[in-house]
């Protein structure tokens, strides 16, 4: 065979390969993305750990609230960089990387409920682990798009879903 030939065989088969790929493969979800479009719960200057936000204050900016465990963790953020601290340090808590999570709702105390919901759990001094069980708070939620931003300092943890009832029930 001549150059030509091989070169133009190789073109081909390189263009069949792509061809071939199926469509998804081309395109991932923007995760990165929507993790750098989080906000980012710091306390750099502050004396100690931040305490949770006040379930009235959290509760004027969600729209979704549900009892859920997490399913999935679909992607993790870089970790930010943590300050050098001399030892028995006594201050905030360091910040944990962003991760994009999907849920599976157990019970939806506001909003549309769904089964399960692709959410973003901003830089903040907490992760979050898949589960078997519903995690033990109300997860609360912003109206981002593509995907709901988890609101709070800490997560779920911090607010009951007892508490987060009433209180939407008396507003």
């Amino acid at each position: 065979m001549t150059r030509r030939r091989l070169a133009a065989l190789g073109g081909g088969i390189t263009l069949a390969l792509f061809l071939a790929a199926p469509a998804h493969a081309a395109s991932r979800p923007p995760y990165a993305a929507a993790c750098r479009a989080a906000p980012t719960l710091i306390a750099a200057r502050l004396p100690a750990a931040l305490p949770p936000t006040p379930l009235p204050v959290v509760l004027g900016g969600a729209r979704t609230a549900v009892v859920a465990r997490v399913a999935a963790v679909l992607y993790q953020g870089p970790r930010p960089a943590v300050p050098h601290r001399p030892p028995n340090f006594v201050g905030p808590i360091p910040p944990s990387r962003c991760q994009v999570v999907r849920l599976a709702v157990s019970r939806t105390l506001e909003g549309t409920p769904t089964s399960t919901i692709v959410v973003v759990k901003p830089t903040a001094p907490y992760l979050l682990a898949v589960s078997r069980r519903v995690q033990p708070g109300t997860f609360l939620l912003d109206d981002a798009t593509p995907y709901p931003t988890i609101l709070g300092n800490y997560g779920p943890s911090s607010y009951s879903p007892g508490d987060v009832a009433a209180a939407l029930g008396s507003g």
